[in-house]
């Protein structure tokens, strides 16, 4: 059985991996930054062994691009283990805060946060702009509402929007000490938005 069948195995009873993995196209690439992230996380809580046992030939560079579908079905793997087959959603959303809290930990990213962190919109169009570089597919906007108040709009975003993107916009605020209301909404699977306030 291979590495993709046993996750979907694994997780296919608690979410839509199955029909994901169907409908994102082969074009949709992500920067092997993404794989790292993930394997960071999982070693953070011990899990690292388990994870290998399901990717034991993993060996992502950082920079090159490789398919969605590659990190789709690891982001699922490891939220499971993390918590549960039964919580994968729950999982994925503490891996993806997880890596948003340690790049802000790092050098770079202090740097970058002492810079951003007062200004809400400054660090939204920075996590766009960054999200441009490390991927191929989807789009992502800021729409104003008022002084206190911003929305990103997700189109044709192949991560889950309710998990594992809505983790990194919570780790993101928090590792930037603002105190912010988030949510998250979805139109369909593929399609939706985070409305911040503050």
């Amino acid at each position: 059985m291979s590495p993709t069948d046993r996750v979907i195995e694994l997780v296919a009873p608690y979410c839509d991996i199955v029909e994901r993995l169907e409908l994102v196209p082969p074009s949709a690439r992500v920067r092997g930054i993404y794989f790292q992230n993930v394997e960071t996380q999982v070693a953070k809580h011990g899990l690292l062994d388990p994870y290998r046992e399901y990717f034991p030939s993993d060996r992502y560079s950082a920079l090159p691009f490789y398919p969605v579908a590659e990190i789709l079905v690891r982001r699922a793997c490891s939220g499971a283990l993390l918590t549960s087959p039964e919580r994968v959603h729950e999982g994925m959303f503490l891996i993806a805060k997880g890596n948003a809290t340690a790049f802000a930990e790092s050098l770079l990213g202090r740097m970058m946060l002492r810079k951003l962190s007062p200004d809400p919109m400054r660090l939204l169009e920075q996590a766009i702009a960054g999200r441009r570089q490390s991927t191929t597919y989807g789009h992502w906007e800021i729409r104003r509402h008022g002084d206190r108040a911003l929305e990103v709009v997700y189109r044709e975003e192949y991560s889950w929007i309710e998990s594992a993107i809505a983790g990194a916009a919570h780790g993101t605020f928090e590792a930037c000490g603002l105190t912010a209301q988030i949510e998250t909404t979805l139109i369909d699977r593929f399609n939706g938005s985070t409305l911040f306030r503050w």
